[in-house]
């Protein structure tokens, strides 16, 4: 019996060595561009029908319509983004040498709870350990905000290169994906309507949440009522608890240090259309875009963020509908294989 391994088989596992020593040492050095790279591919399955339809319709080379399509989600995108990281920079940043400011938010927040409901849910040490926490999460908004510059400049540049090359792209995937050719395109359907689903939707919830938020603000007579429309807005964002988790402690502060009436308006205000928009308007987009059940929506972000940051929001419940689809597609696949076969009936003989 011959035990030898041909010279064939040996170099093809040294080349698989070689690439995956390579694909690993190029993650650990690259790693910090994935959220870069998923960004631009979801602006790329956005972008690239007008791309396409500027392209055949009005003759436009694929590199002129690229950069126009670019400047155009830029004045989409990096404008307001600007804008909210500049005013987060400007109020943030004083608070950060007043260390009490929130201590002394959240005293009078315990003290009105303790009067009303008789229940002392904040202690000394609690106190002091929300501060902390919330001082170190204002530090980090601000330390983030180069990270997240760096992002989105890679990103542009990502975005430029796989627009001009979208076509052999998508063949390429098409052609080398391991499934059958409908498999493939449902695969690749999926991924689309999905990315399409959660980068319209979520953007747009927020945007809505934090708008209807900031006028509730205004009209009840709020300080800051721009920033705290701002932090609802990126609240909205946050799984499960969304928006309230800046919305309720403003309304438990204003019916401890203001009118009656004042806090009990703005509570119905914020739990009422402020929670609307959230509940109707998300899922009624979503099951326009994409038919997605909330709980994949819910875990999806849970996992994309803590994977991905910012950007997980719009891949998070792609990976767990990508998960079902692929299922879906192994089943389709290879399921004949689990399947018994019915035994063949013999023949009588006479």
């Amino acid at each position: 019996m011959n035990n030898t391994i041909h010279p064939s088989k040996i170099y093809q596992f040294i080349l698989i060595g070689v690439i995956l020593l390579l694909a690993w040492v190029l993650w650990k050095q690259l790693s910090f561009l994935f959220p870069s790279l998923l960004g631009a591919i979801a602006l790329y399955i956005l972008l690239k029908d007008p791309m396409f339809w500027l392209i055949k319709k009005k003759n436009m080379k694929d590199w002129i319509a690229a950069l126009l399509l670019m400047v155009a989600t830029m004045v989409i995108i990096i404008v307001p983004m600007w804008f909210v990281i500049k005013l987060l920079i400007l109020k943030i940043e004083p608070l950060l040498t007043t260390p009490d400011y929130f201590t002394d938010i959240f005293k009078q927040i315990n003290v009105y709870l303790n009067d009303e409901i008789g229940i002392d849910l904040i202690t000394q040490d609690t106190l002091m350990k929300i501060s902390g926490r919330l001082t170190e999460f204002a530090r980090q908004i601000l330390s983030g905000t180069l990270r997240q510059v760096a992002i989105i400049l890679f990103m542009y540049v990502l975005l430029f290169f796989i627009m001009i090359n979208g076509r052999r792209l998508e063949v390429f995937l098409r052609r080398n994906l391991p499934f059958s050719h409908e498999n493939r395109g449902k695969v690749l359907n999926e991924v689309t309507r999905m990315v399409r689903s959660n980068a319209i939707t979520i953007p747009l919830v927020a945007i809505l949440q934090g708008t209807i938020a900031m006028i509730g603000y205004f009209i009840f007579g709020l300080h800051e009522a721009l920033l705290l429309g701002v932090l609802t807005m990126i609240a909205s964002m946050v799984p499960v608890i969304g928006a309230l988790m800046v919305y309720l402690p403003i309304i438990i502060y204003t019916l401890a240090t203001g009118p009656l009436m004042l806090g009990i308006g703005l509570a119905l205000w914020c739990f009422i259309l402020v929670g609307a928009a959230d509940n109707v308007a998300r899922f009624m987009l979503q099951r326009k875009l994409a038919d997605v059940h909330p709980i994949i929506t819910i875990l999806g972000v849970i996992v994309g963020t803590k994977l991905f940051g910012l950007i997980g929001l719009i891949f998070g419940p792609l990976m767990i509908t990508l998960f079902v689809v692929l299922v879906k597609v192994y089943f389709n696949e290879f399921g004949h294989l689990s399947t018994p076969r019915k035994p063949v009936s013999e023949k009588k003989t006479t």
